[in-house]
């Protein structure tokens, strides 16, 4: 049977399908690019590995996001897992305090690795990496990127969102 012969079901509607991702767990990241006055980044929670040979991940980029051309530019950007502490950074690059451009930047400790892109030296964990190939997919653009470099704080728990809210794994951290 081919594609074709598959009738194809009308889409859900937009609101319906929001209320019902907002059930859906995802850690919370900030994926970063540019050097200097020109960096941007912004909070994501549609960041994954995609695979573990060789170590690529993917990032869902909006293309009106102020780092979506950055890292087209730059032809990089990391992807910085954040920890349960750092609800203040999230809400900053999700714009909620009305923060936008390099000025974001200012209030963490940002480092740099092969790429020369901004990471986030307190993440849980952060992967600085070569963009390898874009997909356009209606808003966003799939961002593949090939990890160049690495680093992972062991001692930290990663921060989540669900239900309209930040959290922690409590489960996980009494197993600590």
């Amino acid at each position: 049977m081919s594609g074709q012969d598959v009738a194809v079901p009308n889409y859900v509607e937009t609101g319906a399908f929001k209320s019902a991702l907002r059930a859906v767990v995802g850690s919370v990241s900030i994926v970063a690019s540019g050097q200097g006055p020109d960096r941007r980044g912004l909070t994501v929670t549609a960041a994954v590995s995609l695979c573990v040979d060789p170590p690529m991940v993917l990032a869902c980029i909006n293309r009106g996001a102020e780092a979506h051309d950055v890292i087209l530019g730059t032809g990089a950007f990391s992807w910085n897992v954040l920890s349960a502490d750092q609800v203040q950074l999230a809400e900053r690059f999700a714009a909620i305090d009305g923060t936008k451009g390099a000025s974001r930047f200012s209030a963490a400790e940002w480092g740099g690795m092969a790429t020369g892109v901004p990471v986030l030296l307190q993440s849980v964990c952060s992967f600085d990496c070569r963009l390898q190939d874009t997909v356009e997919v209606a808003t966003h653009t799939i961002m593949i990127g090939a990890v160049v470099a690495q680093h992972h704080n062991q001692e930290k728990s990663p921060l989540i969102y669900s239900s309209g809210q930040f959290g922690c794994i409590e489960h996980f951290e009494s197993e600590k």
